[in-house]
């Protein structure tokens, strides 16, 4: 969009501020707010300054000067604002030079175009991520030297099914809440609300309803749409979510394992390649209809799933999620319609259109700008290999694999069993997200090192479970 058309479109909105919004190593939204009467073409060109320093893993205190460079063709009227305020997504860039700073997210996501384009396989790559989260009416929690604790609560919560305040609580069962209708799913209106206000940012939608999780867990699921807009729209969907309820008096969480006896939230994505408008996963004659090209791509995911965990579910509570015998997937292998494998084909996506498969273990604590680009890259990685899913054992596993016996079930590979084997995986198996200069050996070392600090903290703090089985030793 043309600076001119822009300061017009302003003007009739009747704009009064301009918020230039970034995204940080973790995926977190962050933003500096301009006066409308100093945007002008030297913003654009020039860029508003910031200190990195203050933004976890971007920059030392000693060198920490950068600048945000609004990226136009992002425009929108932020929806949450009492003042009409224009947003725009930016570009980091060095605060001397001008040049792109590398480690920038959304930089780096948009490199993988130039992937696409080398490797002649494919010139669109579509994810449709699928988003679980939790609702809460409260949400306390607190770490001190000789007390911790966390408290959450909602309408639905099968603990309250004791309470007698009239109509106060309509609880649903313990890991019964999948699509639960009217009056027991109590937050339907609220999700209505979320996806209406997806709309008028241009984010559609395919479906949304209550998840198992009967303490409010919900979903939303959105449709295939081009890699760097589908990581863009995931930072704001979540965004979304949580002003929305705030509207509501309540709390919305993306953490992977918010309670540790019902269902976690992960961010399933479907993904899907084309060349000139055709899918080249499509191939009806071999199994679940899958063409060579999709068979390396998921050969190359699953051979490098363990050190992907390092950016696909990179937080501590993601492993709380990632336990054996459920849903979430701890296995990686491929299978049609098997919710327990990493990599699922979805039995009613079989058409040549339609076809795509589900990578099902990510969760929502991912930066999309790192996850979704490095998902990539092993996938790519398998194609030029042409790494073989069947040969290196990675399936097609149509049974549950946790009713083979043990000595069976250990042939084949597994996820990480905490995030910080997940750093370690990622530490000795890099080389593919280095290619072709995507990832750059810093942001992974810096991410890597940010990323342990965050493990340290564990380490030093007590559980209160430890209090229950060791206190009286």
């Amino acid at each position: 969009m043309e600076i001119n058309t822009l300061l017009q479109k302003f003007e009739e909105e009747k704009i009064t501020s301009i918020d230039l919004k970034f995204v940080d190593l973790n995926g977190e939204l962050r933003k500096v707010t301009i006066s409308k009467d100093i945007f002008n073409e030297k913003i654009v060109e020039k860029g508003v300054g910031f200190d990195g320093s203050s933004v976890t893993g971007f920059r030392k205190v000693s060198a920490g000067d950068l600048v945000l460079i609004p990226d136009l063709e992002s425009f929108y009227i932020e929806p949450f604002s009492e003042t009409k305020v224009a947003s725009f997504f930016c570009f980091i860039k060095e605060a001397d030079t001008r040049e792109q700073f590398p480690d920038d997210p959304r930089y780096l996501a948009k490199k993988v175009s130039k992937v696409l384009i080398k490797s002649k396989v494919a010139d669109e790559i579509l994810f449709a991520p699928e988003f679980e989260f939790y609702i809460f009416s409260k949400a306390e929690y607190d770490i001190k030297d000789n007390y911790s604790f966390f408290f959450v609560d909602t309408e639905e919560g099968y603990w309250n099914s004791g309470e007698i305040e009239e109509g106060a609580y309509l609880p649903i069962e313990q890991g019964k809440g999948y699509h639960k209708a009217l009056p027991l799913d109590r937050y339907f209106d609220l999700r209505e609300e979320i996806v209406s206000m997806m709309r008028t940012l241009d984010i559609q939608f395919k479906y949304h309803h209550h998840e198992v999780g009967s303490p409010s867990q919900h979903e939303i699921e959105v449709p295939l749409t081009e890699m760097f807009k589908s990581a863009e729209n995931s930072v704001l969907i979540k965004y979304i979510v949580k002003n929305v309820a705030r509207k509501y008096n309540l709390l919305a969480t993306f953490m992977p394992k918010p309670l540790p006896s019902d269902s976690g939230s992960g961010l399933h994505c479907h993904i899907q390649l084309k060349k000139n408008g055709r899918n080249v996963l499509y191939n009806k004659r071999n199994y679940g209809n899958l063409s060579e090209v999709a068979l390396n791509f998921i050969g190359g995911i699953l051979h490098h799933g363990r050190s992907l965990c390092a950016f696909t579910n990179p937080s501590v509570n993601s492993f709380k999620r990632l336990v054996p015998g459920f849903e979430a997937p701890t296995k990686l292998f491929f299978s049609i319609g098997n919710r327990s494998a990493a990599i699922r084909i979805p039995k009613y996506a079989n058409s040549e259109d339609d076809l795509r498969f589900e990578f099902r273990t990510p969760d929502g604590t991912c930066n999309p700008f790192f996850a979704f680009p490095a998902i990539v890259m092993a996938g790519f990685d398998g194609i030029k290999k042409k790494i073989n899913p069947t040969k290196m054992g990675y399936g097609p596993f149509n049974m549950n694999v946790f009713d083979l016996k043990e000595k069976e079930r250990n042939k084949i590979k597994s996820i990480p069993e905490s995030f910080e084997e997940a750093l370690n995986c990622l530490e000795s198996d890099n080389k593919y997200l280095v290619e072709d200069g995507v990832f750059s050996e810093h942001l992974v070392d810096a991410y890597i090192t940010t990323k342990r600090r965050e493990i340290e903290s564990f380490k030093k703090s007590i559980d209160p479970l430890e209090f229950r089985l060791y206190f009286n030793c």
